[in-house]
Parts: structure tokens; C-alpha cells; sequence
């Protein structure tokens, strides 16, 4: 050792240039850690919470109201209420179902594979522990990644209790970070989505959605096996697959000038 570090027996850094080249490295590892941990969640959370609460907004079919957004550094909690007659087992009344949408956001999920950082962890939650009179059970959860192609990721999976039967939505979606920016019609535009549907045929037959069951059934929209309704829904360049069948987006969504 006293062939590269001269003899110092005051305990003093042998060597000032080694002294600044040690505090500086410490530095650039420091930074980069306490921007990444500090600065991007808050910054993560502040872009996400508009487009998932318009996108609560927007499921129209579920009268959705938002009651309350806490925001927090590292996550968002979103309260908030839906009423469908889909709640209800006989599909009659339509009761309120109190849930939160609870967002991990930034780049603080390393566990996960093939991204540069995870944008957000998704978790939809009932708002009470246990159901009670006329609430059902529900939960879900997703991750929305992004990759080093500037592709961003969203899979999520969700189970829930409609007409008294179990369902299950399971998707994958895919599309360029810089369409996000330019409205919900350029993320349709440049979309790939993949929606699989795993129904209770047996609730639904018995339910004010049996009607609407056959017409699917017949369009080749649903194919029924062992008491389970089964549709895969997929987008691609602006054309809608339904088990195959496919059709312009704008005309599924009867509004053809959208994209």
C-alpha cells in the first residue's frame, strides 16, 4: 500500500485530489438516487391523476362520481362511488358501490422486467372491508410501465360480481408515450389493445342481460362454454377485432370522425 498512498499517521485522506474525486463520485450517485426517489413520483402523480379521473368520468354506463382526490408524494388515493343496475342480482334496482383507486406512482417498482421504470401501480379497492347489503365484491390491480422504446404498458386485471355471477376483464394495452399527450383520439389512433372477457353465462341468462347475451351470442361476439361467456376484444390500426370480427373503431363507437 505505501507504493501508491504515501505514509499518514494523522488519519487524514492521503491524497486531497483522491479526497475530491471520492466526494464528487459520491455525489453523482446521490443525485441521480434522490432525484429518482424524491422528485419523480410527486411529478409522476401530478400527470396521471387528470386522465384517471376523467377516465372515471367517462364510464357513463356506472354513473361514476369522484368524491375526493388525495394526493399524496408517492401515491393518490381516488374516492369514489358507481350505481348500475349491473350491481343489483336482478338487475332492477342499481345500487352504489363505494370503491378507491389507489396509485403507487414513479419510477419505485424495480422489481418489475423490460422497463426503464414503472409509471404507476394500480389498484382498485372497495371502500369497506366487507360487503354489506346490497354491495358486491370487486378488485383489481395494473401496471403501467413504460420501455426503452418510449412505448407505454398497461396491464391490468379485474374481477367483480354483476347480476350475482363472478367476471373477470383481463387486458393488455400498448401505445407511444407521446400520444398520451395529444387527447385520449391519439392513444385510439396508435393504440393495441388485447380485452379479454370472462363472464358468468349462467347469472347473465337469468338477468335483464340475457336478451343482449343471445344477439352476441349469435353475432359470434361471445362464445359460451361450460357456463362462461368468453369474448376477446382487440385493437389494432384503428380496426376493432370482436372474436375475430372486426370493424372501424369510429363505427363501433358510432362516431366515425373521432379519430
Amino acid at each position: 500500500m505505501s507504493a501508491f498512498f504515501p505514509a499518514n499517521h494523522s488519519g487524514a485522506f492521503p491524497n486531497p485530489m483522491l479526497k475530491k474525486l471520492a466526494i464528487l463520485t459520491l455525489l453523482l450517485t446521490l443525485v441521480p438516487i434522490l432525484l429518482v426517489t424524491t422528485v419523480l413520483p410527486p411529478l409522476t402523480g401530478l400527470l396521471i391523476r387528470p386522465p384517471l379521473r376523467q377516465a372515471l368520468e367517462n364510464a357513463q354506463a356506472f354513473n361514476i362520481d369522484v368524491q375526493d382526490v388525495r394526493a399524496g408524494w408517492f401515491s393518490t388515493d381516488i374516492h369514489f362511488s358507481a350505481a348500475s343496475s349491473m350491481f343489483s342480482a336482478d338487475g332492477l334496482t342499481s345500487p352504489t358501490q363505494h370503491a378507491i383507486l389507489h396509485v403507487n406512482h414513479g419510477p419505485i417498482m424495480w422489481h418489475l422486467y423490460d422497463t426503464l421504470f414503472a409509471v404507476a401501480d394500480i389498484r382498485l379497492l372497495p371502500a369497506y372491508e366487507q360487503p354489506g347489503p346490497g354491495q358486491t365484491n370487486f378488485s383489481g390491480s395494473g401496471i403501467l410501465r413504460l420501455d426503452s422504446r418510449g412505448q407505454l404498458h398497461f396491464d391490468a386485471i379485474t374481477g367483480f360480481t354483476a347480476f350475482a355471477g363472478d367476471h373477470w376483464l383481463e387486458a393488455r394495452a400498448r401505445w407511444p408515450v407521446n400520444a398520451s399527450w395529444r387527447g385520449w383520439r391519439a392513444v385510439l389512433r396508435n393504440m393495441q389493445l388485447t380485452l379479454r372477457i370472462d363472464a358468468n353465462a349462467l347469472a347473465l341468462a337469468q338477468s335483464p342481460a340475457a336478451e343482449a347475451l343471445e344477439v352476441y351470442r349469435q353475432q359470434g361476439w361471445t362464445r359460451l362454454s361450460n357456463g362462461r361467456a368468453q369474448t376477446t376484444i382487440q385493437l389494432q390500426e384503428q380496426l376493432l377485432s370482436i372474436n375475430g370480427a372486426e370493424m372501424p373503431i369510429g363505427l363501433f363507437l358510432d362516431s366515425p370522425e373521432i379519430l
